[in-house]
């Protein structure tokens, strides 16, 4: 009887693999991570191999799922140019794009993919900065997009999501215990950090900086490690972190939104492109219920 490979089960494999986790990669293609695990069942049922090796902390490749996983990703690649071919409309060009680390961390790697595969004549260049600084460059003409925390006392943009600030940190530490609680944070003008140290004082919470970079990666090391907490946005929460309240004299933390900001005139086609794929990757992370949006947009002059 003949095979024929299902690009849905391939796509649930690479994701895996990408993600290291399938609870990751039940987020990325907006399913349960019981219905990833069937797929990956189901995969390995149809060409009759093991592709992945698991246990309790990790996923590794089989020799098998090595081979296979080449011919997945040229195989997803083609179908991809294939739509994009037929019904997606032309772009080229270049393309500034601004995100904070942890958003980059947290929504870029799908939209990169996606877009790299739908237009690949459009020049793309990520700049990492604190939202304050992309604002800056986008007012001056630096960037054609910014995907940004919405800053206080500079209201323009347009509202993708709203997300609750939540105190986190290692599972298998006590630095939260800690007097003073040492932190790792992003350093002076960022939105979470002014948001963090305003509530620990109000909490009458002594507290330290011991980490502050604008890589989240750097942090999330420290974090890791068991040598601070930090704060993030609560869905962008590791699955091997736990979050505080206020059982471990941690105080709340407000919401933030997060907000796109793009340069002023008439958008190119290419920039107007990545938007919306922005757009749609923001406003429908997890598939869960729509995170509370708005339309309004503030141009700037």
């Amino acid at each position: 009887m003949l095979k024929y490979l299902d690009l849905t089960l391939l796509q649930a494999f690479a994701a895996v693999v990408d993600s290291g986790s399938f609870t990751r990669a039940a987020r990325y293609l907006c399913r349960t991570q019981s219905a990833v695990s069937m797929q990956l069942r189901k995969l390995e049922e149809l060409i009759g191999k093991q592709v992945l090796q698991r246990d309790n902390r990790h996923i590794r490749l089989t020799e098998e799922g090595e081979v296979l996983l080449g011919y997945a990703r040229r195989m997803i690649r083609l179908n991809d140019e294939a739509l994009a071919a037929l019904g997606q409309p032309f772009a080229e060009g270049h393309v500034r794009l601004g995100m904070p680390d942890d958003y980059a961390q947290f929504f870029l790697p799908a939209v990169l993919t996606s877009f790299a595969h739908a237009y690949p004549r459009v020049q793309l260049e990520v700049i990492g900065a604190l939202s304050g600084e992309l604002l800056d460059k986008i007012e001056a003409g630096d960037l054609d997009v910014a995907l940004i925390t919405r800053q206080s006392n500079r209201s323009c943009g347009q509202i993708l999501r709203r997300e609750q600030l939540v105190w986190a940190g290692s599972r298998q530490h006590l630095v939260h215990d800690e007097a003073p609680v040492p932190l790792a944070l992003f350093p002076e003008g960022c939105v979470f950090r002014e948001h963090a140290l305003a509530a620990l004082d109000a909490h009458g919470r002594p507290w330290r900086v011991a980490y502050s970079s604008q890589s989240f990666a750097g942090g999330k090391i420290a974090v890791s490690g068991g040598l601070a907490v930090t704060v993030m946005a609560q869905s962008m929460v590791p699955v091997e972190w736990r979050t505080f309240g206020l059982e471990e004299n941690f105080p709340p933390l407000p919401e933030v939104e997060i907000v796109l900001h793009r340069a002023p005139g008439t958008l190119p086609t290419a920039t107007a492109l990545l938007e919306e794929q922005l757009i749609k990757s923001v406003r429908t992370e997890f598939c869960g219920a729509a995170p509370e949006t708005s339309d309004a947009v503030c141009h700037l002059p």
